[in-house]
């Protein structure tokens, strides 16, 4: 049977005023050196919203962060390197809707 993760997705708008490649650059760079460091994390990616092909879609990209319960999740974010994660946000994020999921899997990778 395949294990069911809980999910974090944090859906995101880039700053007012910020260039999309340095919106891109500070994610893939910064912010992402921030994340990997979370305790308990299983797994961590993100998505950029292609512009050319989306120019209307509202948000620039997304991430996933998966662990093995919504308590994982709490205690990761409430850690010191989840304090230091959401502080940098502001960084290069205007709007940020996290969202958190129970992942189902149909068909296993």
């Amino acid at each position: 049977m395949t294990p069911t993760y809980t999910k974090r997705l944090g859906i995101l708008r880039r700053k007012e005023g910020m260039a999309y490649d340095a919106f891109q650059q500070h994610w893939l760079e910064v912010h992402a050196a921030l994340c990997v460091k979370l305790p308990n994390m299983r797994r961590y990616s993100i998505n950029f919203v292609d512009r050319d092909r989306f120019p209307h879609f509202p948000y620039d990209g997304f991430s996933e962060l998966w662990f093995d319960d919504e308590a994982a999740l709490i205690a990761s974010l409430n850690s010191p390197e989840g304090k230091a994660l959401l502080a940098d946000l502001p960084n290069f994020a205007g709007d940020v809707y996290p969202i958190v999921a129970v992942e189902h899997v149909m068909l296993p990778g």
